[in-house]
Formats: C-alpha cells, sequence, structure tokens
C-alpha cells in the first residue's frame, strides 16, 4: 500500500542527495530525502569518542572564493554568506614529510605561491614545476567554467580523461623520484593509482586544493546542519533511519517509488539514487537495467578502503600530514605491508581552540583483513579484533617514531576497517570513495535507461565534498521541469 506520494525522492542522505533535493525543493516540489542513518550524510556528520569529536569525511576542500568553483555553488544554494564564514584557510594545507630520502615539502594555498613552494624545494626543477602546476589549472579551469556555464553538460562525461595518464604527465615533468611522488600523492585523496587515473580527471580534483585550500570550523557537522536548515525551509521532508530496500517499477517498467525496510511503499514521478553504483543492482528488479548495464557497473573497480585511527593529541602543525617511508611508497603501496604504507592525517581546522581530533588513514583492502571478505554486513571473521588491534598499535608506532614531534601524546579512542567502511558506507569492498573514475572507463552518467530513475553520487562526477555537489547539480539538471 502507497503510504505517501512525492514528486522526487532522493535515496541517500549525503552531499549529493542533498544538493540535488535542496534544488528541487526550492522549485516548489514535493521532495524526500531518504536516509538509512540517524543523520543526514553520515560520513560528514562524524562522531564522538570520549568527548572528542572526529570530523570523518571533511578533510578540506578549495575553490571557496565567490569567484570559485564551490563559491558559486554555494551561492546558487542561498548558502554562501552562512558557510563562508566556517570557512577556514590554511597557508600550508599539506605538509609532506619523507623517510627515504629525508625531506619535508609543503604544499602552500594559491597556484603562485605552490609553484613557488615547489621550486624551491626542488630548485633543479623549477620548468618541470612550471609545466605540470600549469596543465593542472589549466584543465581545472576549464572544467570550472563549463560547470558554471550549464554543469557540466558542455564537457560531455567528466570523468572521462581524453589525453595521458597522471604518471606519464609527471614523468614528462621531472625525472627526480621524490618530486613525482609530491606530485602524484594526492592520488589518496580519490583512491585511484597514478597510472590509471587521466591527467584531467586528477586536475578536476586537486584544482581546488591548488587554488584555496581550506577547512571548516565546527567540521562536517557545522556544515550539514546548515544544509539540514535549508532543506527544511524549503519543505523538503526528511526520513533518517529508514532503508530502501527496493526501487519498484510500473507496469512500463518506469522508476514508481520505493519500498522501505518496515514495509512502506512511497511513490514518487522520479528517483535519484546516490548509493553505491552496485547497490542499486540490489535495489532495482533484474529488469530494470540491461545485462550489458548491469555487467559495465559490475565491471567498475571499487576505489580503496582504509584503517583509520581515530585519536586525539597535541599538534604542532597547521594543515594536514601526508607521511610515508620512500618515495615511491606515495604512487605504489599495493605491495607493502600496511605498517609501511603512506599516512595521511587529517587535521581540524579548530587546532587552535583544542577541539576535535585527527584522523589517521592509511589506505587498505578488504583483502588485508583476514577472512574479511567471506561474511557479510555486520559479521567480522574470528581474530578480527587482535587483528585490528596489532594494525592500531603498528601504525600509532610508526606515526611517534616519524612525526612525534608534529603530533604528541597520541591517545586512539577508535579504529576502523575495510568492513567498518564496508557497512557504514554500504560499499561491497569498503571503499572510501565509491568507484573508481579510470582512465578508459566510460562514467556514470545520471540519467538511465529507466524512466524516471536518476544516478548521483562519488561515482557520478568525482570523489569528495566538491564531486559530490557538482553530482547534486548535475542530476537535477536532467530531472524533467
Amino acid at each position: 500500500m502507497v503510504e505517501s506520494s512525492y514528486e522526487t525522492i532522493v535515496v541517500g542522505g549525503g552531499m549529493s542527495g542533498m544538493v540535488c533535493a535542496l534544488l528541487q525543493g526550492r522549485k516548489g516540489r514535493r521532495v524526500a530525502i531518504v536516509e538509512r542513518s540517524a543523520h543526514l550524510s553520515p560520513t560528514l556528520w562524524g562522531f564522538e569518542r570520549s568527548g572528542t569529536y572526529f570530523d570523518t569525511g571533511f578533510h578540506y576542500t578549495g575553490s571557496a572564493g565567490a569567484d570559485g568553483l564551490l563559491g558559486h555553488l554555494l551561492d546558487r544554494l542561498g548558502l554562501y554568506d552562512t558557510l563562508a564564514t566556517a570557512l577556514s584557510t590554511w597557508d600550508v594545507f599539506d605538509h609532506i614529510r619523507l623517510q627515504e630520502p629525508s625531506c619535508n615539502v609543503r604544499l602552500t594555498r594559491g597556484w603562485q605561491a605552490m609553484e613557488q613552494g615547489l621550486s624551491e624545494s626542488f630548485p633543479d626543477e623549477r620548468d618541470g614545476v612550471r609545466g605540470f602546476l600549469g596543465s593542472v589549472r589549466s584543465a581545472w579551469e576549464q572544467g570550472c567554467t563549463a560547470f558554471k556555464q550549464d554543469f557540466g553538460r558542455s564537457l560531455g562525461p567528466l570523468s572521462v580523461g581524453d589525453g595521458g595518464s597522471l604518471h606519464e604527465a609527471v614523468l614528462a615533468c621531472t625525472d627526480d623520484p621524490v618530486l613525482q611522488a609530491v606530485l602524484s600523492c594526492h592520488g589518496l585523496l580519490y583512491g585511484t593509482p597514478a597510472r590509471e587515473t587521466s591527467l584531467r580527471f586528477h586536475s578536476l580534483v586537486v584544482g581546488s586544493y591548488y587554488e584555496s585550500a581550506c577547512a571548516v570550523r565546527g567540521g562536517g557537522r557545522a556544515w550539514i546542519k546548515c544544509f539540514a536548515d535549508a532543506l527544511g525551509a524549503a519543505g523538503v521532508e526528511t526520513r533518517c533511519g529508514q532503508e530502501v530496500v527496493r526501487l519498484c517499477l510500473d507496469e512500463r517498467g518506469r522508476c514508481s517509488g520505493v519500498e522501505l525496510d518496515d514495509g512502506q511503499c512511497l511513490a514518487a514521478a522520479n528517483c535519484v539514487c546516490t548509493v553505491h553504483p552496485k547497490a542499486v543492482l540490489t535495489l532495482l528488479p533484474k529488469g530494470g537495467f540491461s545485462p550489458a548495464f548491469r555487467r559495465r557497473i559490475m565491471g567498475l573497480e571499487e576505489s580503496f578502503s582504509a584503517v583509520v585511527l581515530f585519536a586525539r593529541c597535541r599538534l604542532n602543525l597547521r594543515g594536514n600530514l601526508i607521511l610515508a617511508g620512500r618515495a615511491e611508497s606515495l604512487i605504489g603501496w599495493q605491495d607493502l605491508p600496511i605498517e609501511e604504507r603512506p599516512l595521511f592525517v587529517s587535521c581540524p581546522a579548530d587546532v587552535d581552540a583544542g577541539l576535535g581530533g585527527v584522523s589517521v588513514i592509511c589506505p587498505a583492502t578488504l583483502a588485508d583483513v583476514p577472512g574479511g571478505g567471506d561474511q557479510g554486513r555486520g559479521h567480522r571473521p574470528q581474530g578480527y579484533e587482535s587483528w585490528k588491534g596489532g594494525v592500531a598499535d603498528r601504525l600509532s608506532d610508526r606515526l611517534s617514531a616519524c612525526a612525534g614531534d608534529l603530533i604528541e601524546d597520541l591517545e586512539i579512542l577508535d579504529v576502523a576497517t575495510p568492513l567498518t567502511f564496508r557497512d557504514w558506507l554500504n560499499s561491497p569492498e569498503g571503499g572510501i570513495y565509491a568507484t573508481q573514475h579510470r582512465r578508459g572507463d566510460m562514467p556514470l552518467l545520471p540519467q538511465t535507461r529507466v524512466p524516471g530513475l536518476f544516478l548521483s553520487g562519488q561515482a557520478v562526477v568525482a570523489p569528495g565534498v566538491l564531486g559530490a555537489m557538482c553530482a547534486g547539480f548535475l542530476t537535477e539538471s536532467c530531472i524533467p521541469s
């Protein structure tokens, strides 16, 4: 029995879902967001342990000025004046520390400052630095211009790179292995190896940080509260704590609504799915997508997962820390033991006020967990807790030994693993950035061949807060008026 009827139902209350719902609601349409977690955007909402808040998903963003892409999108949503005051800029947004060879490199906000800083760190590579940053800036600004004009549709599939790979572009600019690692290291932010990433896609992700990296005071929770208030003012109904178990099709094969885990059926003229693409296949009757499209989705490779230490400590730096042993490990870490892989330490914007905790992120896969892929959601293999504790201890020891001058009195309060992310993000293999955006892949587009069914989220445009927001705008622009 149909309990309620809407013009648009958004499955998943993450960033892209909230953007899409807010734009639809502002057009006077009856809209509902269905989110299985207790809060909208649980990844950005974070959590608390022993009185310490952990900002789990909002490490930093960029291009937030009035003329920047993020600023432009926030202005279109009517949120710029509110959220701009919560943004905190860092002159140095990433500190990169290597053990072999021993060196420290600082990445400074702004194109000119970035070029100057890297040229000072690598004085023999000035031309290569200038050439690489010029290529990244050109691709980034082309993408920004197109998106501001028509939400990116004029670029066609945004995530397809028709040029060379990031790895090839880096090799063409420098022979220095340390500089190669520095220019490639932000693959840690989207989970695709440099050899499989196009320079264009890489530019669409890192260009915003190079332009003007910033963090959010109060963390992702402050950001989400602002969106929640705007959604309420626009009349959007939010159904948190409810899970969609089926996408419904009518006799013509059109998406006609959703069924919830409590048996309720909600009718809708349009449904937007922001969940992992492979999860969409489990929600849709098998006849909904063609066998070829189902195979294409199943063939998408997932971005990597992670082991994450949530800890409180005393920090002697502003900005984030990227820690690696050998330079090559920043590019190819897959065959290294977990304790030798690069670490990304996400530091809170409120560090001066002593607020929040740090997230120590180590790339990992489900295969790293002994027996991890053999059981379903919510289950943990025998010996899991012992394995998790051992990994946490080894990573903590390494951090203290290699960066004890920057991060003091580290106290671990919780640990997440690929199994945590598999269950929390409803991601089949625990990928924290949905599917990879690999060079040569056919990207997912918002409009599907099922009438009334649209896709959005990190797998559509790009990962991260800005990528998900772009996906929300792009998807909403495809929904018929």
